[in-house]
Protein backbone atom coordinates (compact mmCIF):
# COMPACT_ATOMS: atom_id res chain seq x y z
CA UNK A 1 0.00 0.00 0.00
CA UNK A 2 2.55 2.59 1.19
CA UNK A 3 4.86 1.47 -2.09
CA UNK A 4 2.60 2.34 -4.38
CA UNK A 5 0.96 5.22 -2.97
CA UNK A 6 4.61 6.09 -2.88
CA UNK A 7 4.84 5.53 -6.63
CA UNK A 8 1.85 7.14 -7.66
CA UNK A 9 2.77 10.54 -5.58
CA UNK A 10 6.37 10.17 -6.46
CA UNK A 11 5.14 9.83 -10.31
CA UNK A 12 4.37 13.26 -10.70
CA UNK A 13 7.32 14.29 -10.10
CA UNK A 14 9.79 15.56 -13.44
CA UNK A 15 7.15 16.04 -15.22
CA UNK A 16 6.43 19.36 -15.25
CA UNK A 17 8.20 22.47 -13.92
CA UNK A 18 5.00 23.76 -12.47
CA UNK A 19 4.89 21.16 -10.12
CA UNK A 20 8.54 20.39 -9.12
CA UNK A 21 9.43 23.87 -8.00
CA UNK A 22 6.39 24.09 -5.36
CA UNK A 23 7.38 20.44 -4.64
CA UNK A 24 10.81 21.07 -4.23
CA UNK A 25 10.14 24.56 -1.96
CA UNK A 26 7.59 22.58 0.32
CA UNK A 27 10.08 20.13 0.68
CA UNK A 28 12.85 22.13 1.36
CA UNK A 29 11.71 25.45 2.41
CA UNK A 30 8.36 25.21 4.20
CA UNK A 31 10.35 23.99 7.19
CA UNK A 32 12.08 27.09 7.62
CA UNK A 33 9.24 29.57 7.18
CA UNK A 34 7.07 27.38 9.93
CA UNK A 35 10.16 27.97 11.95
CA UNK A 36 10.06 31.76 11.07
CA UNK A 37 6.53 32.07 11.75
CA UNK A 38 6.37 29.98 14.80
CA UNK A 39 9.17 32.39 16.61
CA UNK A 40 8.01 35.40 15.64
CA UNK A 41 4.28 34.90 16.29
CA UNK A 42 5.60 33.85 20.11
CA UNK A 43 7.78 36.95 19.72
CA UNK A 44 5.31 39.59 19.05
CA UNK A 45 2.91 38.29 21.19
CA UNK A 46 5.12 38.53 23.66
CA UNK A 47 4.53 34.68 25.10
CA UNK A 48 7.37 33.48 25.15
CA UNK A 49 6.44 30.65 27.83
CA UNK A 50 4.12 29.00 25.21
CA UNK A 51 6.13 28.22 22.93
CA UNK A 52 8.50 26.51 24.88
CA UNK A 53 5.60 23.21 25.46
CA UNK A 54 5.56 22.90 21.83
CA UNK A 55 9.42 23.32 20.68
CA UNK A 56 9.81 20.79 23.56
CA UNK A 57 7.12 18.67 21.82
CA UNK A 58 9.08 18.22 18.44
CA UNK A 59 12.64 18.37 19.63
CA UNK A 60 11.24 15.15 22.13
CA UNK A 61 9.77 13.59 19.03
CA UNK A 62 12.64 14.32 16.60
CA UNK A 63 15.81 13.64 18.46
CA UNK A 64 14.86 11.16 21.22
CA UNK A 65 11.41 9.05 20.22
CA UNK A 66 12.87 9.13 16.56
CA UNK A 67 16.52 8.07 17.18
CA UNK A 68 15.14 5.13 19.75
CA UNK A 69 13.41 3.63 16.18
CA UNK A 70 16.46 4.01 14.30
CA UNK A 71 18.90 2.18 16.63
CA UNK A 72 16.18 -0.78 16.09
CA UNK A 73 14.66 -0.46 12.59
CA UNK A 74 16.67 0.53 9.79
CA UNK A 75 14.41 1.40 6.51
CA UNK A 76 15.91 2.43 3.20
CA UNK A 77 14.96 5.61 1.37
CA UNK A 78 13.24 5.28 -1.68
CA UNK A 79 16.13 7.00 -3.41
CA UNK A 80 17.48 3.73 -3.23
CA UNK A 81 15.25 2.52 -5.84
CA UNK A 82 16.05 3.03 -9.43
CA UNK A 83 12.70 4.04 -10.70
CA UNK A 84 12.70 6.63 -7.94
CA UNK A 85 12.64 10.52 -9.29
CA UNK A 86 14.25 12.23 -6.43
CA UNK A 87 14.30 16.25 -6.80
CA UNK A 88 16.26 17.37 -3.27
CA UNK A 89 19.37 16.43 -1.23
CA UNK A 90 18.92 12.52 0.51
CA UNK A 91 19.19 13.14 3.90
CA UNK A 92 21.91 10.50 5.50
CA UNK A 93 19.85 9.18 8.42
CA UNK A 94 16.81 6.51 7.85
CA UNK A 95 13.66 6.82 6.64
CA UNK A 96 11.00 5.40 8.83
CA UNK A 97 9.98 7.63 11.16
CA UNK A 98 10.43 11.03 9.05
CA UNK A 99 12.21 13.25 11.37
CA UNK A 100 10.64 16.87 9.16
CA UNK A 101 7.14 15.22 10.24
CA UNK A 102 7.91 14.03 13.80
CA UNK A 103 9.04 17.42 14.56
CA UNK A 104 6.54 19.86 12.86
CA UNK A 105 3.59 17.57 13.88
CA UNK A 106 4.91 17.15 17.33
CA UNK A 107 5.10 21.39 17.74
CA UNK A 108 1.47 21.44 15.66
CA UNK A 109 -0.27 19.11 17.77
CA UNK A 110 1.15 20.88 20.89
CA UNK A 111 -0.19 23.86 19.79
CA UNK A 112 -3.67 22.87 19.97
CA UNK A 113 -3.27 23.06 23.92
CA UNK A 114 -2.99 26.70 23.13
CA UNK A 115 -3.98 27.78 20.39
CA UNK A 116 -6.39 25.49 17.63
CA UNK A 117 -6.63 28.08 14.79
CA UNK A 118 -2.35 27.70 14.82
CA UNK A 119 -2.17 24.37 15.17
CA UNK A 120 -4.73 23.76 12.38
CA UNK A 121 -2.73 25.98 10.05
CA UNK A 122 0.91 24.39 11.06
CA UNK A 123 -0.70 20.88 10.68
CA UNK A 124 -2.26 21.65 6.96
CA UNK A 125 1.40 23.04 6.20
CA UNK A 126 3.26 20.05 8.05
CA UNK A 127 0.82 18.04 6.08
CA UNK A 128 1.98 19.58 2.38
CA UNK A 129 5.36 19.65 3.54
CA UNK A 130 5.65 16.11 4.34
CA UNK A 131 3.58 14.99 1.14
CA UNK A 132 6.04 17.09 -0.53
CA UNK A 133 9.22 15.17 0.81
CA UNK A 134 7.26 12.13 -1.19
CA UNK A 135 6.70 13.45 -3.71
CA UNK A 136 10.21 15.19 -3.99
CA UNK A 137 11.41 10.86 -3.50
CA UNK A 138 13.30 11.11 0.14
CA UNK A 139 10.59 9.45 2.15
CA UNK A 140 7.87 6.54 1.72
CA UNK A 141 4.50 7.57 2.69
CA UNK A 142 4.55 5.09 6.11
CA UNK A 143 7.17 7.36 6.94
CA UNK A 144 5.00 10.09 7.35
CA UNK A 145 2.35 8.82 8.88
CA UNK A 146 4.71 7.31 11.39
CA UNK A 147 6.12 10.50 11.88
CA UNK A 148 2.76 12.11 12.69
CA UNK A 149 2.15 9.59 15.38
CA UNK A 150 5.20 10.05 17.03
CA UNK A 151 4.76 13.83 16.88
CA UNK A 152 1.22 13.35 18.53
CA UNK A 153 2.75 10.95 20.68
CA UNK A 154 5.07 12.92 21.65
CA UNK A 155 3.05 16.34 22.62
CA UNK A 156 0.44 14.32 24.81
CA UNK A 157 4.06 12.69 26.67
CA UNK A 158 5.50 16.20 26.78
CA UNK A 159 2.34 17.72 27.91
CA UNK A 160 1.40 15.53 30.62
CA UNK A 161 4.94 15.47 31.68
CA UNK A 162 4.83 18.80 32.07
CA UNK A 163 1.78 19.63 33.71
CA UNK A 164 2.76 16.92 36.42
CA UNK A 165 6.03 18.35 36.69
CA UNK A 166 4.27 22.00 37.35
CA UNK A 167 1.98 20.09 39.91
CA UNK A 168 4.73 18.67 41.96
CA UNK A 169 7.04 21.81 41.72
CA UNK A 170 4.59 23.97 43.80
CA UNK A 171 5.34 21.48 46.69
CA UNK A 172 9.07 22.35 46.65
Amino acid sequence: MSISLFKFINSFARKRKSLDMPGVFFAVYLPYLMLFYFVAYFILTDNMRLMVFPLLSGLFARFFINNLIYIFYKKQRPSALKETKVLIAVPKYPSFPSGHASFFFGVSFALFFNNPVIALCFIVLSCLMSVARVFCGVHWFRDILAGAVVGGLSSMLIYYLLKSWIFFSQFF
